[in-house]
């Protein structure tokens, strides 16, 4: 929302910025004919400008060339021609470059003859508006409005004046003032009118609490567009007004064409960088943002929008201490410049200094006291940080302070939103939407919630759970019976429980979830927790309700639980990485071959996040692999401070973040170490883990230096070998077979060209040649991989089991992570009717990936069969946890407890059949033989009864099944 500053819709866009997510369509100011403050960054050669016409001189600034613009206005002023017209101009001129005392001096030249003038009014209302002093500029914009009542630029500039002081009042009453001159069309004979009219008309629906698309089209086609496209093509600040118009109704792809289109007339306008640097704010592109916010400073050195764009987005980067310069810069300009005020508290309070926001807060309170900017800003920060008591109270002052922004309503919805308050949420959202119907995030969390309502809901002792009636009920009692077990687990691993139940919600597809999570149609994950919300996407093997395919909804809602409790017990303060690797290390599944990979190439490459940067992995990846390794090292991470501190320093930082100190802190006070250290010792540490799992730590011979070296020394086997190792590193498999022969010729007892002429011969198919290297490889090196992997395979093809297996069985020791021996093994077993061998394989696959319910389908499968039911049991539950939908593995579990009497799961798990086959009578026949098994002895003629209605249902669906057999059965054991 915009409570103060300069004349343009680029201050106001950013001004919601700050408050939180892009700027909604009523918070638009006037705009004026400086919509183009700029200054080229590398300014062209400018023409001596002392004789040019009025008109030239207009053309000089409208093509960016200021200075040429201003020498020429400076020759007018000498002139004996109008002086007032071209004072205005040379102001204008000037001001473009940011040299706003010296466009003052050129106003004040001939303030003797202005008085009359309603032109210099406006620009005296302009500059000083930019420069803080707005009772000044009010003063100018009541003159030029007294001299000409029916100028839009005046109406516009007196609107916007009252509106920075608080008087929404006034300022609606002198917008209401303009219905005159639009019935009389007098705004259509010049674009700057015209613009100006566009935006006093969108000023007055927004006092007026319209709805933003009434107006909307009509604005932009009629006003803003119309002002380029019938009365000036060359008048590129109809562009900009539009460009940052569409901004503010949410239209990104629409603002950026008006921009490029504006950048065409005049290359050099500070507003357009500004917009284009909002444009790429809301993309999380930081670097391109500051890029743009720098090239509209170069423009114009004193742009406050320039540095307000910086600002927020440093604020939005978390590089908190980088703020206060760009605030500061804007303050010597602007003392009073309300938006930055308001995000110096906002600031403050965010790094837990609410004594030094006082006085920030103090002061705009002072120039508005109705400035609804303070209290989003402050409470916008305060969500962010998941500060979310005072977040609301802040924000429903907003509210209280402007009840016709659509953007403090739309926040205070997302918040409740986040904190589970779902009937608030809705009341709330429905309100910000009646105001600003174009954003489309509002939009659709209304149309979830709707949704949301029809969903089957289940209230345990710590839960709600809610779950789509239609396509996933088999999920409810599963989920609200699994939640409840692991409550007291993970909250006793973190000495906390939540006080409130943790609301957790099931959407059947993907789109529904990333809307609830971020109110957009894609977000590339399953999960996530807010705090006290947790969402995830179902399980679905379906590719069109969830394109990531099945999940193991039992490990996600354990990781999340885990961010539910550990979010919970620091009150939102820990760091995301450290929530993190607290939900990773709850998981059930052990880490996989892939992170193991991950984990290993970032340490030879050096890639491991320092601890201080290591949240951005997160939020924010630059490179491919970025998120995934942040997981891994997040975790990885906590292993060290558990083996290194013991697992009491993982409540101890849990405890210090709620106590408010920083990770600096943490660090200095429970690990006795700073962050910097920390990263030493850790890195260290690391590489002798990844030696441990079986790997080199350093990183492989770069090619281009190892054929070097090779070259330089013909005769050196180490030089050779390690050319060969390169070589076949990189695919050159021929190259590196011939560089390995040479190697061995030189030393025949090279281990690293063994290894590439085993490597290659296999390659080749030429096993025994493979398997004469990987002898003497092994006989020469007892603790490498490469030997037992080459005759491991080398055996498996030449169904040599017996052999395969002893390799196998090496290559598992040295390299205990990777699956190789493990798939490979259990596949053997399996082959050889041994299966009782294949389960200790199969079972550490399944930890390992336990994404893929095959391994413990078939472990399952082998427990049923080795007559060890309660096994049994336990792997078809694996199985449903990943595909919660897959009915044989219900009808097993079923059978399993049939077969020892327990009958109660029995029917529990048919149903489970029913839920996922309503339209199938074998599944009604089943749960109806169940229920007559049940209640025939000992006689339970509930049990009996409700049997005879599955038994009726079946006979519906099919009445010439064996539905009707079922039927006598259960009424004779009904009979007295």
């Amino acid at each position: 929302m915009k409570c103060g500053g300069r004349l343009t819709w680029a201050s106001v866009v950013l001004a919601v910025l700050l408050a939180g997510g892009t700027a909604p369509a009523q918070d638009a100011p006037p705009p004026t004919t400086r919509a183009a403050e700029s200054r080229p960054a590398s300014a062209p050669a400018s023409q001596p400008g002392a004789n040019l016409s009025p008109e030239q001189c207009r053309a000089a600034f409208l093509k960016g060339d200021y200075a040429a613009a201003a020498d020429g206005y400076r020759g007018l002023l000498a002139g004996l021609g109008p002086r007032v017209p071209a004072a205005v101009g040379l102001a204008e001129a000037l001001a473009a470059e940011g040299k706003y005392d010296q466009a003052a001096e050129a106003l004040d030249r001939v303030a003797d003859q202005a008085g009359a003038d309603a032109a210099w009014h406006v620009a005296r209302a302009e500059l000083f508006a930019v420069v803080g002093q707005y009772d000044r500029a009010l003063d100018h914009a009541r003159q030029a409005v007294r001299l000409r009542p029916d100028w839009m630029p005046a109406i516009a500039a007196l609107g916007a004046a009252q509106e920075t002081l608080g008087r929404r009042e006034d300022a609606a009453a002198t917008y209401r003032s303009a219905e005159d001159v639009f019935a009389s069309d007098a705004c259509r004979k010049d674009p700057r009118s015209l613009v100006a009219a566009g935006l006093v008309l969108d000023r007055y629906g927004v006092l007026t609490a319209r709805r933003a698309s009434e107006q909307g089209q009509n604005i932009l086609r009629n006003y803003l567009q119309e002002a380029y496209q019938k009365l000036d093509r060359t008048y590129w600040p109809a562009h900009v007004a539009a460009g940052m118009f569409l901004l503010a109704k949410h239209r990104p792809q629409q603002a950026a064409k008006e921009f490029e289109l504006a950048a065409a007339l005049n290359p050099r306008i500070a507003d357009v960088h500004v917009g284009q640097g909002i444009l790429a704010l809301e993309a999380w592109d930081f670097e391109q943002c500051l890029g743009k916010a720098d090239a509209a400073l170069a423009i114009n050195p004193n742009s406050v929008d320039a540095r307000m764009l910086r600002a927020v987005c440093l604020m939005q980067w978390r590089k908190f201490e980088q703020v206060p310069a760009e605030l500061d810069a804007i303050l010597r300009i602007n003392p009073n410049h309300l938006e930055a005020l308001s995000l110096y508290a906002a600031l403050r309070v965010r790094q837990g200094r609410a004594d030094e926001a006082s006085p920030f807060a103090a002061r705009v309170e002072k120039i508005n006291p109705s400035c609804a900017a303070l209290p989003a800003a402050i409470g916008q920060w305060l969500s962010a940080g998941r500060q979310f008591d005072e977040a609301r109270r802040q924000l429903l002052r907003a509210v209280e302070l402007e009840p016709n922004l659509a953007g403090p309503l739309a926040e205070l919805g997302l918040l409740y939103l986040q904190t589970g308050q779902e009937d608030q949420a809705r009341e709330t959202l429905r309100k910000a939407h009646a105001l600003d119907d174009y954003r489309q995030d509002v939009v659709n969390y209304l149309r979830l919630l709707d949704r949301l309502e029809k969903f089957l809901v289940r209230r345990t002792e710590h839960f709600i759970v809610k779950v789509d009636a239609k396509r996933d009920a088999v999920l409810l009692d599963q989920v609200s019976e699994y939640l409840e077990k692991i409550h007291g687990e993970v909250c006793g691993d973190f000495d906390h429980a939540p006080a409130e139940p943790t609301l957790v919600e099931i959407f059947p597809t993907h789109e529904e979830f990333s809307v609830r999570v971020s109110g957009r149609g894609w977000i590339g994950t399953v999960g996530a927790s807010t705090g006290r919300v947790i969402a995830l996407v179902a399980p679905t093997p379906e590719e069109r309700r969830n394109p990531f395919g099945t999940h193991n909804w039992a490990t996600v809602l354990r990781h999340e639980y885990a961010h539910t409790v550990t979010l919970s017990a620091t009150g939102n303060r820990i760091p995301h990485w450290f929530t993190e690797a607290c939900a990773v290390w709850e998981q059930p599944d052990r880490r996989n071959y892939q992170a193991v990979q991950q984990l290993t190439e970032a340490v030879r490459t050096g890639r491991l996040f320092p601890v201080r940067e290591l949240d951005w992995g997160f939020i924010r990846p630059r490179r491919g692999g970025d998120r995934g390794l942040a997981y891994a090292q997040s975790e990885w991470m906590l292993e060290y401070i558990i083996r290194r501190r013991s697992y009491s320093a993982v409540p101890k930082m849990l405890q210090s973040f709620r106590d408010g100190r920083s990770q600096a802190e943490a660090f200095r006070d429970v690990l006795g170490v700073s962050e910097e250290q920390f990263d030493k010792d850790f890195r260290a540490w690391a590489r002798e883990q990844v030696r441990e799992w079986g790997f080199d730590p350093d990183p492989p011979k770069d090619l281009i230096a190892a054929e070097l070296a090779a070259k330089l020394q013909p005769l050196d086997a180490g030089a050779q070998a390690d050319y060969a190792v390169a070589l076949y590193l990189r695919g050159k498999t021929a190259e590196a077979d011939q560089a390995a022969q040479k190697a061995l010729a030189l030393d025949a007892d090279n281990t690293g060209a063994l290894a590439v002429r085993a490597l290659t011969a296999m390659a080749r198919d030429e096993l025994d040649q493979a398997v004469r290297h990987a002898e003497r490889l092994e006989r020469l090196d007892h603790a490498g991989h490469v030997a037992p992997r080459v005759l491991a395979r080398c055996a498996l093809k030449k169904r040599q089991y017996a052999r395969a297996i002893a390799a196998l069985e090496l290559f598992k020791q040295r390299r205990p992570l990777d699956e190789f021996s493990y798939k490979e093994l259990a596949a053997l077993y399996v082959q050889l009717g041994q299966p009782e061998k294949a389960l200790p394989n199969l079972l550490e696959l399944h930890r390992r990936t336990m994404t893929d319910q095959k391994y413990a389908r078939q472990a399952a499968d082998i427990y049923r069969m080795l007559d060890k039911p309660d096994q049994a049991l336990e792997y078809y539950r694996q199985v449903l946890h990943i595909n919660p939908y897959e009915t044989s593995a219900y009808e097993a579990v079923a059978a399993i407890h049939r077969d020892a009497g327990r009958f109660d799961p029995a029917i529990q798990a048919v149903r489970n059949v029913c839920l996922l086959e309503p339209d199938s009578d074998q599944s009604w026949i089943q749960l109806a033989m169940m229920r007559y098994l049940a209640g025939r002895e000992p006689r339970d003629d509930e049990q009996l009864r409700q049997a005879r209605q599955d038994a009726e249902k079946a006979l519906k669906l099919n009445p010439s099944g064996q539905a009707q057999k079922v039927l006598d059965l259960i009424d004779q054991a009904l009979a007295p």
